[in-house]
């Protein structure tokens, strides 16, 4: 039977669950094999990789001394409970750069166009696409268009040069009312909106793509051929319960008259 002393067993805790989100999971079910059958279960430094590893694996180590009376048995399955929750963590949310601009070798990253034209051909029910300028981008328009024809509601939010206070000279509404004509289309009215403390007032700038309240990508990135090929951009792609709130919140704004449908 387990005897933790109140002490230690937030560390213990803390251990179990670095481990089974760090460990690679053969080495982890081979760690796993040695507890559950104590014959190396003090002698773990063969499962580290790293000195920091080393250093956690000693930390347990000295949980599974007889000092603290805590079965290696019981070690080894709390190691697998942990492993299983983080997997399912990590199917539930998976997260992943989006970058548009100089690649480097060491580091994977999703293309934040690519990103963005992947969730809208997928799509299979609804799509939510917010912009600050929108300018050319004939392929995410074309994108958008075919969503449409196979039933995928599209709604986009932007902003109008007419509200924007000079700071944007073209919205592109014709080109996208042209483009996509059963999208619904939104702006942020003027007089829902504050001033700064200089005078002028705040400018509708987010920028973001849902698909389906599953799938979502933050990026810096406007609705532009320059955006989505030529700058440096950089965004998240999730997939998550995030992208659902993240559409609830827009839903709201519409419903509060934050957002204005475009007549």
């Amino acid at each position: 039977m387990m005897n933790i002393s109140t002490d230690s067993r937030p560390q213990l805790l803390r251990i179990l669950v670095e481990l089974a989100r760090e460990m690679p999971p053969g080495t982890l079910s081979a760690l796993t094999s040695a507890l559950d059958s104590e014959a190396g279960a003090y002698n773990l430094d063969r499962f580290a990789a790293t000195p920091m590893m080393r250093d956690k694996l000693r930390k347990l180590e000295e949980s599974c001394s007889l000092q603290l009376g805590i079965d290696a048995k019981a070690i080894a399955l709390a190691l697998q409970a942990a492993a299983e929750a983080a997997g399912a963590a990590t199917a539930e949310h998976r997260t992943e750069i989006a970058w548009t601009g100089p690649a480097t070798e060491s580091v994977p990253l999703r293309r934040v166009d690519q990103a963005i034209y992947d969730m809208v051909e997928s799509a299979s029910e609804e799509v939510l696409l917010v912009t600050f300028a929108a300018y050319k981008a004939e392929r995410a328009l074309k994108a958008l268009r075919t969503a449409t024809d196979h039933g995928v509601g599209v709604r986009l939010v932007i902003e109008l040069a007419q509200e924007s206070g000079g700071k944007l000279s073209f919205d592109g509404l014709q080109a996208i009312r042209s483009a996509v004509p059963s999208a619904q289309i939104f702006y942020w009215p003027l007089e829902r909106r504050k001033h700064s403390g200089s005078g002028p007032y705040g400018s509708m700038h987010a920028k973001c793509l849902i698909a389906d309240r599953k799938r979502a990508i933050v990026s810096s990135a406007n609705l532009t051929d320059y955006a989505l090929e030529a700058n440096m951009e950089l965004g998240l792609l999730v997939e998550s319960a995030i992208a659902s709130r993240l559409a609830d919140h827009f839903d709201q704004l519409i419903v509060r008259g934050e957002l204005a449908p475009v007549r």
